[in-house]
């Protein structure tokens, strides 16, 4: 978007753990002149801590969540369940660390990517109180080894990396009509 400057945060499953440092690092400095951010897949997730300004959160979700069996489960994969359950994750990782919702939802604008699974083309959703669980199953769903397919808003989605795994062209070229 002309005149705005985005933090763009790209997925990549257990990769997000460099992007968590550099936004932990971030945070330890004050550092947010953003004008709004978009997140893709374990970005948007790592996002969620950045911008609720909790500080490891996203350390401790992929080093002590997203190692867990419950997450990450060949064995019943195998008999036809989920290899990953992004559902558990983003739960779970709720339960244990609850995120400061005041702080995040009057911060810096959250913009999460999805793939839409009938074009196959990104679709951009802000993250709000009443769709983020639902926005953060769809960009973190791996297709294949996260069974469901998350549904909403009149579509269905996965994970936001198989149409647009690093969104600069959505924050760059006025896609974005407005802030929200």
């Amino acid at each position: 978007m002309l005149g705005k400057r985005a933090l763009v945060v790209e997925g990549g499953a257990m990769r997000g753990i460099f992007a968590s440092g550099v936004l932990d690092t971030f945070l330890d400095v004050n550092f947010k002149p953003f004008d709004f951010a978009i997140g893709v897949s374990a970005g948007a997730s790592n996002l969620l801590g950045y911008l609720a300004e909790q500080p490891k959160r996203s350390y401790q979700v992929i080093t002590g969540l997203a190692t867990n069996d419950t997450f990450f489960n060949p064995a019943r994969f195998v008999r036809g369940g989920n290899l990953v359950d992004v559902q558990w994750l983003e739960q779970e990782s709720l339960r244990r660390y609850p995120l400061n919702t005041e702080t995040l939802f009057n911060n810096i604008p959250l913009l999460a990517a999805v793939t839409n699974v009938d074009t196959g083309d990104a679709d951009y959703y802000w993250v709000k109180p009443q769709n983020m669980s639902k926005v953060i199953e769809a960009t973190t769903a791996l297709p294949i080894a996260y069974r469901p397919t998350p549904c909403f808003s009149g579509g269905c989605y996965t994970d936001g990396g198989v149409a647009d795994s690093i969104p600069v062209a959505e924050a760059t070229d006025g896609a974005l009509v407005k802030l929200p």
